[in-house]
């Protein structure tokens, strides 16, 4: 695979991943509640944004800089611990009594959803930090990607209302950004580095 066809494939991902969150962010909005679509919707979509933050990335690795790369470092992967909570919640927990989920969160798990929450929002702020003074990409879209990606990651935290608005936010944000790495593609992969 050459390096457009990477950054489409990246791009392509970012526009599943935030169509698949925003949709679920208006469809959980209108019915008040989660449910089965919604779930798969929310489950399902994560994994696909960890790959459209790595397309984003290599797509400007050399005006993002060291910060660029810790941050970016940070973000891949807190963004699988994330998806690996997105699927535990979507699929798992709200399948279970609450009297159960209860019990969960009393244990290690508590612990392990907290740290991937505060991994997740230091993430979240790091490269989105990077991507902002990098100059590259659209701000507005990355202030999208971040107020969405905050409220993703404070879940447990915030109400159900603010959480829906965040997957609004963030799948805007990832679709923004997806269009602007497939306008880029070329461009891109023409600096990636080359090896022999």
């Amino acid at each position: 695979m050459n390096g457009r066809s990477l950054f489409r494939l990246a791009a392509v991902a970012g526009v599943v991943c935030g169509a698949a969150t925003a949709l679920a962010g208006v469809l959980e909005t209108i019915a008040g509640q989660k449910f089965p679509v919604t779930e798969v919707l929310n489950g399902g979509a994560v994994p696909f944004g960890i790959a459209f933050a790595a397309g984003l990335y290599l797509a400007q690795y050399e005006r993002m800089g060291r910060f660029g790369g810790w941050a970016f470092a940070v973000h891949f992967l807190s963004f699988g611990y994330f998806a690996g909570i997105a699927f535990t919640m979507n699929f798992v927990l709200v399948h279970l009594d609450s009297a159960v989920v209860g019990h969960l969160l009393d244990g290690p798990a508590r612990w392990a959803f907290l740290a991937t929450a505060a991994l997740t929002l230091l993430g979240t702020w790091l490269f989105s930090a990077a991507l902002w003074r990098a100059r590259v990409v659209p701000p507005f879209a990355v202030g999208c990607y971040a107020a969405g990606l905050t409220a993703l990651s404070l879940t447990f935290l915030l109400p159900a209302p603010i959480v829906r608005v965040g997957h609004v936010f963030v799948g805007a944000g990832m679709i923004w950004l997806a269009t602007w790495l497939r306008a880029a593609a070329g461009r891109a992969a023409d600096r990636l580095p080359q090896y022999s």
